[in-house]
């Protein structure tokens, strides 16, 4: 039984292993004449002409790639929409993990150029952090559900330009979306996480010999998968720290707030018990500039009295002592004693 298995696996791979070499063999480079006939005759007469065309455009042809070169192979590409859009597909792979030719770099561009105009996209609306939930929304917006052909053309044109310059999380998440809004449209029920994963590998394994490709794209899907599920654990930790810290920030700003509100309105406090205080002064500086002026009219008015009393007395004295001198002296025999007694008397009175 497993001879026979192991005889039925070798017939397998052997002729896969010399379709291998067979297509492993590189075109010899020819004129640019040569190399545009044999691409026509390659679209025409090939049922499935991507594979002949690759490794075409891998060899290129001699002398110079220029802008007619390109033209016309797209020209030709033109009317074969299917086969352009799985050689732009490859050759996008390609240009994203690997490196290309100068004419398969120049074709490609063109390709997606129109691609782009053809399903209106536009790289720079993808870029920064907020890419991954843009495309995500633009694809739900602009993916065709019908009919089935111009769902798959959408589809890889989508994929070609998508895998141009995107971030690895842009490309994930653009993919995914695309996929199931094709799955979608094509009315197949979603399955369980483990049916769908269980279903692929038994289809990888139920094969005579097992299907490594199926298994390496299974279990890129898992590790892509894996790889975004643990970016977002981490995202979530640090996120988490964020808070923390951020919560720890607010809640020390919070107690400073409050402390800052009891001295506010302890300061108010203050601030009204000095209004009162000052009120209070401000009344008894009223009351006593009242008082002051009350006692100022009094005593201006005893003070005035008072002159005038002296003022009275001191002409009285004066005027008398003034009268006795000028007696003494108005007579034949002046009495000098009496008079200048009478001036010293005056004199004192001055002098007082």
């Amino acid at each position: 039984m497993d001879n026979e298995e192991s005889q039925s696996a070798t017939e397998i791979t052997a002729p896969t292993a010399k379709g291998a070499q067979k297509r492993s063999k590189k075109p010899v480079k020819v004129e640019p004449a040569v190399f545009l006939a044999t691409w026509r005759d390659v679209l025409v007469s090939e049922k499935d002409p991507v594979p002949k065309l690759r490794l075409m455009v891998r060899a290129g042809f001699l002398g110079e790639v220029n802008t007619g070169h390109v033209s016309e192979l797209v020209t030709c590409l033109s009317e074969y929409h299917t086969a352009a859009e799985r050689l732009a597909l490859r050759l996008a792979l390609q240009e994203r993990f690997g490196k290309l030719s100068p004419l398969a770099r120049r074709l490609l561009a063109e390709l997606r150029t129109s691609f782009e105009k053809g399903i209106n996209y536009e790289a720079r609306e993808f870029i920064g952090y907020r890419a991954p939930r843009a495309i995500e929304d633009w694809v739900a917006e602009h993916a065709p559900t019908a009919p089935a052909a111009e769902r798959d053309s959408w589809f890889r044109r989508f994929t070609v330009c998508l895998v141009k310059d995107s971030e690895p999380k842009t490309a994930m998440v653009g993919l995914i979306a695309a996929a199931r809004k094709w799955v979608s449209s094509k009315g197949v029920k979603s399955s369980s996480e483990d049916a769908a994963f269980i279903r692929g590998i038994a289809v990888a394994l139920s094969l005579p010999a097992i299907g490594a490709n199926k298994l390496e794209l299974i279990l890129a899907g898992v590790s892509a998968v894996d790889e975004q599920f643990r970016k977002v654990l981490n995202r979530e930790l640090d996120l988490e720290r964020q808070i923390r810290t951020q919560q720890d920030n607010i809640d020390r700003l919070n107690k400073r707030g409050s402390a800052l509100e009891g001295d506010l309105a302890k300061a108010v406090a203050e601030r009204d018990s000095n209004a009162a205080d000052i009120a209070k002064l401000e009344k008894s500086l009223a009351a006593a500039e009242e008082r002051y002026d009350l006692l100022d009219r009094h005593w201006r008015g005893v003070s005035e009295q008072e002159l005038t009393k002296q003022s009275g007395t001191f002409k009285e004295r004066v005027s008398q002592e003034v009268v006795e001198a000028l007696l003494a002296l108005d007579r034949e025999s002046p009495n000098l004693e009496i008079a200048l007694r009478r001036l010293r008397r005056i004199q004192d009175i001055l002098s007082k």
